[in-house]
């Protein structure tokens, strides 16, 4: 356990760094901004928005397989993907300029599909992992500590987000956030 305990300020430091990659990348008030940015309509971007919590539903059916390839591996690799999967919103200027809204909703829904297939694969994998490596007698603790963590990150990200839209035209500010919130995304998974 005392390898362990040592080791956690680690997984406070990724689950940090984790949050500023979710909020830059498609779960902050930053996206809904670019979603509407690149002219989606309400619909629209509610469909977007329920993708990711409606793809948690295949966790029962891929636990057994996540089991067998290992619940550290399974979170490490799906958790990867992501990153490089949501990297490609960073082209959704390119797609609106060539095949228009609809395209670039298109993209957008494809990227975010393959984005929650992995989150979704990747937290069946990481639940376990982490009540694995996190030892019962300070697990609270733990969770305070990283809620602290990230919301003193989740405040900084959103003030620092809304700097650079607010003082940056069209899609620049948003893939601006999104390059970033990827490097740091990579950098968690480290």
């Amino acid at each position: 356990d005392v390898e362990k305990i040592n080791r956690l300020p680690w997984l406070v430091g990724a689950q940090t760094l984790n949050i500023i990659f979710v909020l830059l990348t498609f779960s902050g008030s930053g996206f809904i901004l670019f979603l509407d940015e690149i002219g989606l309509d309400d619909a629209q971007i509610g469909f977007l928005l329920a993708i990711v919590p409606f793809l948690g539903i295949i966790a029962p059916f891929i636990a057994p397989s996540v089991a067998r390839f290992g619940y550290k591996r399974t979170y490490v690799t799906f958790w990867t993907i992501r990153n490089f999967v949501i990297a490609f919103l960073l082209l959704t200027p390119v797609i609106l300029n060539r095949y228009g809204t609809n395209g670039a909703f298109i993209w957008v829904a494809i990227i975010i599909i393959l984005f929650g297939t992995c989150r979704a694969i990747a937290e069946t994998g990481g639940y376990p992992w982490r009540k694995e490596v996190i030892p019962d007698n300070i697990r609270g603790k733990y969770s305070a500590v990283n809620s602290m963590s990230t919301t003193v990150a989740s405040i900084l990200v959103a003030i620092i987000a809304g700097y650079i839209i607010e003082t940056m035209d069209g899609l620049q500010p948003f893939m601006i956030l999104i390059a970033l919130g990827v490097v740091i995304g990579l950098i968690s998974i480290f």
